[in-house]
Formats: C-alpha cells, sequence, structure tokens
C-alpha cells in the first residue's frame, strides 16, 4: 500500500471512538478506514458490530462538519487477508484522490 497511509492499531474495531475519526479529518487526514474482523468473528464477542453501529451514525453526522461520507469506510478483513487488506487500501487511497482535497479540512478545533 501507498508509504503515506498512517496505520493505528487497536485491539478492537469496537475501540474506535467516533471523536477521534473526526478529529482526524479536521486535522488533515484524507480519510480513516477501519477495518477489523469479520462479523461473528470477533474475539470481544460484538466489537465489530459495535463499531459497524458506531460507523453509520458517523457517516449521518460526518456532513455536519463538512465532510463527505464516502471519506470514512468500515470493512472486515482477517487477520490472514493480507493481500486483501493491501487491496482495500490501494482502492480507499484512489477513492480519495477522485475526492479531491477535503473543504472542511482545518475548519474547526475539537
Amino acid at each position: 500500500y501507498p508509504p503515506n497511509v498512517r496505520l493505528i492499531r487497536m485491539m478492537c474495531t469496537g475501540m474506535v471512538d467516533p471523536k477521534y475519526v473526526i478529529k482526524a479529518l479536521l486535522e488533515g487526514a484524507d480519510a480513516v478506514l477501519i477495518s477489523g474482523c469479520h462479523p461473528g468473528d470477533c474475539h470481544y464477542i460484538n466489537g465489530n458490530l459495535k463499531a459497524r453501529r458506531r460507523v453509520k451514525l458517523l457517516k449521518e453526522i460526518l456532513p455536519r462538519f463538512g465532510f463527505d461520507d464516502a471519506r470514512v469506510r468500515l470493512t472486515w478483513i482477517g487477520a490472514s487477508e493480507g493481500n486483501v487488506f493491501a487491496a482495500t487500501i490501494r482502492d480507499v487511497v484512489n477513492e480519495v484522490k477522485a475526492l479531491g482535497p477535503s473543504e472542511a479540512r482545518g475548519q474547526m478545533v475539537l
């Protein structure tokens, strides 16, 4: 995947707080990809389902901050699917390039 991609590892996607996703976008991230284990395979039982609910709500409020909801994406990729992970990151990078720079970047402080 491209060298300008920054990874932040979490124990579980259910631990991703939406306020930090918004903060990342406001501070200059072009997009945020949240990727975790497949539904039914969560070590923490329902963390990925919690993440799915949070991302759904996050996508609803992103326009209020001036962001296209396409700048946040949730995917299910297992630990053994390294090739799928790399391909997904390349897809997200290409989609973000098509979106262009965010107009809302740096407009608000959280």
